[in-house]
């Protein structure tokens, strides 16, 4: 599966803006709701503009690093409508392209494609529930050195509603698993707030979302 170093959206659904250096914003407990549960039944539409910043842990050595994504515009990927994500991370730069469910589909890096996914890394199925569970079952393109097909088949499932918290305030959220992978997706935010990479008591990573910045209007990019 993709990690959420390549996952950037933001909910078209979202009210008002967070300050990229707000302190522990929203932390009062989200409780299920109405709300929650209507914002789960189809993918949510992004704001573009809206900024991300994740504390990248590696648990293995402690070292902690910044990811910045950022939804920078929608523009079909090869045939499919897409959102185009920059991500930053230290002196990395490149984008991670996603479909209209978001779903990874593709990264490129100045101009050129690194990879795809065909049809789809499925992250997710619409509409969530707990319970849930299906394949992602795709063929993956790598293009470094020639072109290399390999196929990809992991098990995800939704396994409850939390609440989780995080440097940039608490969230109810779904946990998703993804093989070795496990996700929290906050419906209120329209995506997700926090991930683990492999077991925590064996190394691997972690990311949390400490900062988010949400405009106040939409500003439609489709060029």
């Amino acid at each position: 599966m993709s990690s959420l170093l390549t996952l950037s959206l933001i909910s078209a659904g979202c009210a008002g803006r967070v300050d990229l250096d707000a302190q522990n914003a929203g932390n009062l407990p989200v409780r299920p709701s109405a709300l929650d549960e209507m914002s789960t039944q189809h993918p949510p539409s992004l704001v573009i503009g809206s900024r991300f910043i994740y504390r990248d842990t590696n648990v293995s050595n402690g070292e902690i690093s910044k990811v910045a994504m950022t939804v920078k515009k929608m523009k079909k990927f090869e045939t499919k409508p897409a959102y185009w994500i920059e991500v930053s991370r230290e002196a990395e730069n490149y984008f991670d392209i996603y479909d209209m469910n978001l779903n990874w589909i593709g990264s490129l890096v100045d101009g050129r494609e690194l990879e795809s996914a065909e049809p789809c890394i499925r992250t997710f199925d619409w509409p969530l529930r707990v319970g849930k569970t299906w394949k992602s079952d795709c063929t993956v393109k790598e293009y470094s050195g020639g072109t290399h097909l390999y196929h990809s088949t992991t098990g995800v499932n939704i396994q409850r509603y939390e609440e989780v918290r995080v440097p940039a305030g608490t969230f109810g959220a779904l946990r998703i698993q993804a093989g070795e992978e496990t996700f929290w997706y906050a419906p209120s935010l329209g995506w997700v707030v926090r991930e683990q990479i492999g077991p925590q008591d064996r190394g691997g990573w972690l990311l949390e979302l400490a900062a988010y910045h949400i405009p106040t209007k939409i500003h439609p990019d489709k060029s």
